[in-house]
Formats: C-alpha cells, structure tokens, sequence
C-alpha cells in the first residue's frame, strides 16, 4: 500500500477513535468511564516507553519514576494552592528536569546495565518518598480533599488529551530525521557515530521526551485516586505494564501501543471477571504466547498481511 494511502487511513482511523472518544462520557456511566481513563493512562505510558526503548533501543525498567515524581509533583502543588491544571505542567517539567541529568549518567550503559541502573532509579523514588515523611508523609500517603480536585469528565478529558498529545509526539518523531537517528542507535550504536550522527543528543533528548510524558500522567493519577503514596507511584508493575503493552502491540511503531493498551485492559478485565483469583496468571499466559509467537507484536499481522496482497510491490513497506 503507497505511504500516502496508509496515512489517510491512519488519519480517519485516528479521527474516528478520537471521536469516539470524545462523545463516550456523554453515552456511558462513570464506571466505563473510568475504564476508558485508564486505558487512555496505559496508552500514553507505553508511547512515552516506546520512544526511548522501542525506538532507541535502551530497555527501560524504571520508567515509572518519572509516573512517581509526577504524581507527587501533582499532589504536593495541589495541597499548596496550586490550580490543577498548574499541577500537571509542573509535574510533567519537574519529571523533565530531572530525566537531563539523569539520561546523561544511565545512557552511558547500554544493555542490561542501563535496565538496570534504570530498575534502580525506581526503587530510589520509591525509597525517597517513604523516608521524606517531612514532605510526603512517608507511608501514610497523600489524601488529597475533593475541593482541590477536578470533575471526572476533566480528569477523562485530560488524560485523553495526554494519550493523544504522546501518540502525536511518537508519529512525528517516527516520520523526522530524529527518529531516523534513533533507529539508527537501535541497530547499531557504533555505525551510526561513523556516520555523523550525534548518538548522546538525541538519546538524552529521546529520555527527556519520554519523562515528560510520564510526569503528566502520574500528576493527573494522583487526582484521579485522589490518594497517593510510595507503593502506588514508585509501583513496579507499572514498568511491567509499559514493557508488555508495547510488546503486544508492537515495539517501535505508533499504533502498537495503542493496540496494546485496548487489547491488554480489556483481556484484563474480562478475565478478572471470569477468573478473579487466577485472572492474572491468565492474562500471562496469553501475553506469553504473543510475544513467543508474534515477536513484532499484533501490529506485525497488518504487515504481513499487507506484504502477501497479490498487488503489493516487491519492497513495499506497509
């Protein structure tokens, strides 16, 4: 299929779930509601993930850091009379700030070291939350007064305002000279410095991107649960989450972590509903046999498909 074909049907596919979307809180009740915010939470987590380890190829196992300082960024701004909408720009720059340094020390390691320098940077947040009892109050969490807090069709709003404004992000950087050179990092680190590329630049620019996004999205979750603490922000799962979504979607493209995201929640939760003790192990299973035998994820049966038509020209690219 030409290029020009398969962005005008991604442009209306997009459109259409946009729409969709957009009229759902005025069609469904509160609890679908906040089934779709949560959906639309995983999707811009795993764009966010995919941009710096489906891209550039640095596995990341620590993300949620950054979801972390978010959502206390969000909360502690909010207790001290900030307006919500302040809360989330300040979350997501304070995730930011932090990801500069930061991506210059870890992606010196490349590997298993920066996954696991990144693992570590997680449980640090984690550790820093529960000992700043001054700040955070330690264990005991956050409870944030419903006053301070917007409606759920703000929160509905703004988290899929987030989903998309990362599913944006990722397109264009998919289709620029950037993520041309990201990809160049991916496959070969070394061949892409011969050639001119600046490797440290764009990897660190490629962390902060997608730092940014993850700091707005925790901000926003602490106004959705309106309660916050170490074990939920700094939650290892959440990392987990990330790396699957993208996984069964497809890693290093624009629509898998969206399909990932659909596929993945509504799995989830229907097989909570069928098998609430065994749900998980369940679900597993199922992701187990994706990545085992789709490796390029769901994504990857488009393009074959694409690739098989009797019309489809030797080279071209779905």
């Amino acid at each position: 299929m030409p290029e020009g074909s398969q962005r005008l049907i991604s442009f209306w596919v997009g459109t259409v779930l946009m729409g969709l979307a957009v009229l759902a809180p005025f069609g469904v009740n509160e609890y679908y509601q906040s089934f779709l915010l949560q959906v639309f939470l995983v999707v811009a987590l795993a764009q966010a993930w995919n941009l710096i380890s489906g891209m550039t190829g640095y596995v990341s196992f620590g993300h949620a850091a950054f979801f972390g300082v978010g959502a206390y960024a969000g909360a502690l701004l909010l207790t001290w009379g900030f307006p919500w909408w302040a809360a989330i720009l300040h979350g997501a720059g304070i995730a930011a700030l932090l990801a500069v340094p930061l991506g210059f020390l870890t992606l010196r390691l490349r590997g298993p070291y920066f996954a696991i320098a990144m693992l570590g940077l997680n449980e640090v947040g984690r550790i820093v939350a529960t000992l700043w009892v001054d700040v955070t109050r330690g264990g005991t969490g956050l409870t944030l007064s419903p006053t301070l807090l917007p409606s759920l069709d703000m929160k509905y709003f703004t988290m899929l305002g987030l989903a998309l404004g990362a599913t944006l992000l990722v397109a264009w950087v998919h289709r620029s000279r950037f993520g041309l050179e990201l990809r160049a990092i991916r496959e070969d680190e070394e061949a892409a410095e011969m050639v001119g590329v600046n490797t440290t630049r764009n990897k660190v620019t490629a962390f902060v991107l997608s730092a940014l996004i993850p700091g707005a999205v925790g901000a926003v979750y602490a106004m959705y649960t309106s309660y916050i603490n170490p074990a939920s922000a700094f939650d290892h799962a959440r990392n987990i989450e990330m790396i699957v979504v993208v996984l069964f979607g497809g890693s290093g493209t624009v629509w898998g972590p969206i399909i990932g995201a659909a596929t993945v929640m509504v799995l989830r939760e229907m097989l909570w509903a069928q098998f609430p003790a065994a749900h998980l192990a369940a679900l597993g299973v199922l992701l187990l046999i994706v990545v085992l035998y789709l490796p390029g994820g769901l994504v990857s049966i488009v393009r074959e498909r694409q690739q098989n038509r009797p019309d489809a020209r030797p080279g071209e690219s779905p």
